[in-house]
Order: structure tokens, then sequence, then C-alpha cells
């Protein structure tokens, strides 16, 4: 077959780094270009009409799958997406027709979705393929599984979190700030993005800007007005909004 004609997309260097060895090592494989960003992508695409891309899911501009919306069925190529986030449906694609990498990965789980991509090139219709892949993760519903884990990228290298360990989170502008322990670790997501991976049942709201894990709750202190604080299991005292409160009293399953 020819060489396949591979685009990289990811707004982190290392990531694009990291594919671009992966790649060299593929004499099937010509790289004709890189992407840092979702507008970016979408230009690279439409200038080298690419037979594959790997294709990051967040990213600033414009994300994943609003690069294969503006790609359209026409120009649309082969994607592998790739990123450090494990809230979609990661078991979903592993059949002949889409894949999934999720950060970090070795050259053995690359191969695996290479190997794939090239089936699908060598006999399914390129639009299609881009479609049914977004349509997947699109239709994937999080909350019926929650996610068990966070991939945090810090200091150029990708740390996971068990879900389990988190204390409590707080809003931080465009990112949160994950309280584990002593540990402190900042994430580059909002609140509504990261509470709608956590299990219901396990994380609560009581604030705006605030997530605890129901199991370090140690005491309630009620306060005027309807508002409450919450005292930790490690001392940190957190409040909670009266507009927050009748869900906490749900949660615990009595009146505070």
């Amino acid at each position: 077959m020819p060489r396949i004609r591979t685009l990289v997309v990811d707004d982190e260097p290392i990531a694009r780094d990291w594919l671009r060895t992966l790649l060299a090592e593929d004499p099937d494989v010509k790289l004709v270009g890189e992407a840092a960003n979702g507008a970016e992508a979408v230009a690279a695409a439409v200038r080298e009409q690419p037979d594959l891309i790997f294709l990051d899911v967040q990213m600033p501009e414009k994300d994943g799958f609003q690069v294969l919306e503006d790609l359209g069925t026409e120009r649309a190529p082969v994607i592998v997406f790739v990123t450090a986030h494990d809230q979609y449906a990661v078991r979903a694609f592993d059949v002949d027709a889409v894949d999934y990498l999720l950060k970090p990965f070795d050259r053995g789980r690359f191969r695996d979705a290479l190997g794939r991509a090239k089936r699908q090139l060598l006999g399914d219709p390129k639009g299609a393929l881009a479609w049914k892949l977004m349509d997947m993760l699109k239709s994937s519903d999080p909350s019926r599984a929650p996610a068990s884990r966070l991939l945090i990228k810090a200091d150029g290298r990708i740390q996971v979190l068990r879900i389990r360990d988190i204390d409590w989170i707080e809003a931080a502008g465009h990112y949160v700030n994950v309280h584990a322990g002593k540990t402190t670790r900042l994430i580059r997501e909002t609140m509504n993005e990261l509470e709608s991976r956590l299990d219901p049942t396990a994380f609560l709201r009581v604030h705006r800007g605030a997530i605890v894990n129901v199991d370090r709750i140690r005491e309630i202190e009620p306060l005027f007005h309807g508002e409450a604080v919450l005292v930790l299991a490690d001392g940190k005292r957190v409040t909670v909004s009266r507009s927050f409160r009748p869900k906490l009293e749900e949660a615990l399953g009595k009146s505070v």
C-alpha cells in the first residue's frame, strides 16, 4: 500500500514528540504535519489531506469532536483519538473499526492502534469511520461508568491519582485543585467537567466551588441562613452553601 499520510494533533509538545518518534519507526507512514490545537488541525487536514490523524480529544480553541465536525465526511480521514482522560468508553473501541489511545501508552499499544488504522484504510470508507467514531464517543455516558482514576499532567509526566484517594476538590478559575492527603494537584478541567466524571454517590457538590468525598466528612456544623460547615477527616473546613444543603441532607439521609 502507498505510505500513509499522517497528521499528529496534540496541544502538548512532549506528546507530539512521542508520536513523531513512534511513527518514524514504521516505513509505511509518512508524517505530513503537526498541529497544536483544533484550529490548526482543521487547516492542516484541509491542506495536507491526510489518510490518518492521531487526534487529541481536549485542546484549545476546538476539541477533537469539533475538528471532525469542521472537516465533514468528505475530508474525514481514519481517526485514532489520543487523550489523558478516561471518561469515554475506552473498551467500546476494542474492535477493528477504530481505536483510542489513553496516555501514557507504550510502543506495543501504539503499534496495535496503527495496525488497526492500516486495516481500516485497506477496507472501510474513511468518512463513515470517522463519523462512526464520533457518534460512539458522543453517545457514551460517563455517568454510567464513573472514573476510577485521574491522569494528571505535571512537569512533563503523567501522574495517576485514584479517585477514592481524593478528599475534596475546589474551583480555581478554569482549573480545579484536587486535594488528596497532603498533596494538592492542579488539573485543567472545570468543576462541572470533573463532577460529571465522579460517582455521585461518593462525591457531593456542596458549594459552587467545592466538591467533597462523602467518606471524608467527620463533622457538620450548621450555620445561620441555611449554610453549614463540613469538617473533613484531615481537619479541613468546607462551607456548604444554602442552595446545596438539600443535596447534602439527601446524601446523608438526614436533616442537618
